[in-house]
């Protein structure tokens, strides 16, 4: 009886198939978790962004919200990052606008996430200022596709 030497062409190409198959399915998964990653970046600059809506609007109300929107949007180029390209707050409502930039991923158009500050439903005011802010960022405003938003952000 012959010992066997090597692996046959059959066992080489069924392995490759298994091989192609493997990476035809995981190479769109990991795309996706790369394009996550870099809107997360625009999710932690938020954050910091959302205190200070809320501080401002703890101590002075509406007219703090648009003395912080001022005060970022003359400092827009220390805010601003290689993947935020622009940050707006909207003085009136405490609305935060990052758009991203530098991800081709989310196509033109489609860059934008809007966070909007809620007391018990409804828009902050200096009428509706008793309660817990609460950020939305599934709002329509929102055009970064729900795929590339953290978990938080793809409710309904």
């Amino acid at each position: 009886m012959k010992k066997q030497q090597g692996f046959t062409l059959i066992e080489l190409m069924i392995v490759v198939a298994i091989i192609g198959i493997l990476a035809a399915v995981a190479l769109p998964a990991y795309q996706d978790y790369t394009v996550r990653a870099k809107v997360s970046e625009g999710m932690v600059m938020a954050s910091s962004l959302k205190v200070g809506v809320t501080e401002l609007f703890a101590d002075s109300g509406v007219a703090g919200i648009a003395r912080y929107a001022t005060e970022i949007s003359n400092d827009i180029d220390n805010v601003k990052t290689k993947l935020v390209g622009n940050v707006a707050i909207d003085g009136t409502t405490g609305a935060i606008t990052l758009t991203m930039s530098g991800i081709p991923q989310l196509g033109t158009g489609k860059q934008d996430i809007v966070f909007v500050p809620q007391i018990n439903g409804t828009a902050i005011s200096d009428g509706n200022s008793t309660g817990t802010i609460q950020w939305l960022c599934n709002t329509t405003a929102t055009t970064v596709e729900k795929q590339f938003l953290p978990a938080n952000c793809r409710g309904s």
